[in-house]
């Protein structure tokens, strides 16, 4: 009789640490799953957003009903932007207007449509951009990454801005294609148009 009851409570314990590496291993990829969901610029938003204009990382739902849905004329392809890097780590945005635009200016929250040429700032690998197709795509200022968000407003359409990102308003400690995890990121954005979001 002892060993049967000391057999239950052997097979009761297995069976609940069975249960419990379950629940944590379903509550470590649910976590993951939702951290590959933060707002982003390149590669995810802006990829996603060429070939399907209406799609935006799921929690920007409703930025992304407002924007990406703009047909724009292909403009001339631009040639590559001068590669720069930053040298040391990146400590805050930076912003250089390379070219003023005339045009519009983009309000917080806009939809934009840009070209746009991404490079890491420690060696100025390219990891994105559509700066040669001259085929501009729209996003919502609140559906990207905080340096896109915060670096853009203020520009005006037909103007040229170098944004120096650091990796905390990028990608963070989060790795992408061709962008390593805590990378310093550097941007040359063409604005093409803006439009308020509706």
């Amino acid at each position: 009789m002892a060993a049967s009851n000391s057999t239950r409570v052997g097979a009761f314990i297995l069976a609940l640490s069975f249960l419990l590496s379950t629940i944590g291993f379903t509550g470590y990829v649910i976590l993951t799953l939702n951290q590959d969901d933060a707002p982003i610029v390149a590669e995810d938003a802006i990829t996603d957003a060429t070939t399907a204009p209406d799609a935006q990382p799921a929690d920007q739902a409703d930025a992304s009903d407002a924007c990406g849905g703009g047909v724009f004329e292909a403009v001339s392809p631009r040639s590559v932007p001068e590669i720069v890097t930053a040298g040391t780590p990146v400590a805050e945005l930076e912003t250089i207007d390379v070219t003023e635009g005339d045009g519009a200016e983009v309000q917080p929250g806009d939809c934009v449509a840009a070209l746009y040429y991404g490079t890491l700032a420690s060696d100025g690998s390219t990891f994105d951009g559509n700066y040669d197709s001259g085929e501009p795509i729209e996003f919502s200022l609140n559906g990207v990454i905080p340096g896109w968000t915060e670096g853009i407003p203020g520009m005006n359409v037909g103007g040229v801005r170098r944004l120096v990102i650091p990796a905390e308003l990028a990608y963070g400690e989060t790795e992408r294609p061709g962008i390593p995890a805590n990378s310093d990121l550097i941007f040359e954005v063409e604005i093409v148009s803006t439009r308020q979001a509706q």
